[in-house]
């Protein structure tokens, strides 16, 4: 990650002083762009310069051709710097999908933090017995080295910064009760053979679940980094990585108003919590879904920048969930997980993703 991200022992930049830097940073997006999925190949690239610091969340849901440089356009157009792509550990994807996807995020100039993880849909087996129908990485360790050192040496030439599991602090993703120690075993097996491939390499810790101060998901483990760097973890891992959700990202009849007091608060206190930490944070992974939400999509936009603006004041990058909306059968239609995203299943735009390149484009 870029030097910005590390910790400062200066006051925190303030709002107007980081909007005359973001405007320094970047251009006007160009206009009356089409973004028919259909013209997707007929695009034209953007050449505005990118939001440091921004990224957004990818998982290929899609695989055609046509859909993935649909998926570019729109991250064009955000003007990301950074995009969080999925490796999914359960469910290979495709060499050509991946590949095709990789040249396209390289010729874009969009920077690629791999995340080595499976995805465990979120429905309520899988939070409460995961096991059923996935098996831990480190039941499985040998095979998950392999994943990794498949996918690093692929890909060295494009990704040099990799995410080692996401969400281990919670029995969903973890799959079994989560162990800091268990943790700490994954990081120094992995880790190495990634660093070994390219010792330029950067890792990253697991994005965490919430601010390791709090219980908000079904058998979460907190103080769960603390632990980690207490058993030696430190030595295996070159960022630290948080995600600071709270239940009213998901249910709730908050108003608009609540929204960012509360998740700003959520990261001053981890960051307060670990302000001894001498590496980078990033938060890779931060979302608000309106399925279940009085907040309007509009807010949810305007809302982003201000998280998007906070993080940066903090000398964090900052990575929202997700691009696309979800859907398959492991989904039910009242899962707040199917509507996260910016785009829809259809790749055509939400209200979210018109009001957060609306309110972007201010700075």
């Amino acid at each position: 990650m870029k030097p910005s991200a590390k910790k400062s022992k200066k006051k925190s930049t303030t709002k107007s002083a980081i909007i005359s830097k973001t405007k320094s940073l970047i251009k006007v997006a160009k206009k009356n762009l089409t973004r028919n999925p259909e013209q997707a190949q007929e695009l034209k690239p953007l050449t505005s310069k990118k939001f440091p610091g921004l990224g957004i969340n990818v998982v290929l849901k899609h695989q055609d051709e046509t859909s993935l440089k649909t998926y570019i356009h729109y991250l064009q157009e955000l003007r990301v710097e950074w995009v969080r792509l999925e490796f999914n550990y359960y469910e290979i994807i495709p060499d050509s999908v991946m590949d095709f996807f990789v040249e396209e995020l390289r010729r874009a100039d969009i920077k690629i933090l791999g995340l080595l993880t499976g995805l465990v849909p979120g429905n309520f087996i899988n939070c409460m017995i995961p096991s059923l129908r996935f098996k831990s990485p480190i039941d499985t360790l040998s095979d998950y080295k392999a994943f990794c050192e498949r996918n690093a040496e692929r890909y060295k030439k494009h990704i040099t910064v990799w995410e080692i599991w996401n969400e281990p602090n919670t029995l969903r993703f973890w799959v079994r009760n989560p162990e800091p120690i268990e943790y700490v075993e994954l990081a120094a097996a992995a880790a190495p053979i990634i660093k070994k491939i390219n010792p330029k390499n950067k890792i990253v810790f697991g994005g965490l679940m919430g601010d390791d101060l709090r219980v908000i998901a079904p058998f979460q483990k907190i103080n769960y980094i603390q632990e980690c760097i207490d058993l030696g973890i430190d030595k295996y891992i070159d960022i630290y990585n948080f995600h600071p959700y709270d239940p009213i990202c998901y249910f709730a009849k908050k108003p608009a108003n609540m929204y960012f007091p509360t998740i700003a608060g959520i990261i001053d206190s981890f960051m307060h919590k670990y302000r001894a930490v001498q590496k980078p944070f990033i938060i890779s992974e931060i979302g608000v879904c309106p399925l279940w939400l009085k907040i309007s999509q509009t807010e949810i936009g305007a809302l982003y920048k201000e998280i998007y603006m906070h993080s940066i004041s903090k000398r964090i990058d900052c990575y929202f969930w997700v691009l696309t909306d979800f859907k398959g059968p492991e989904y039910s239609r009242w899962n707040p997980e199917t509507a996260f995203g910016l785009i829809d299943w259809n790749l055509k735009e939400k209200e979210m993703y018109k009001s957060f390149v609306t309110e972007m484009k201010k700075l």
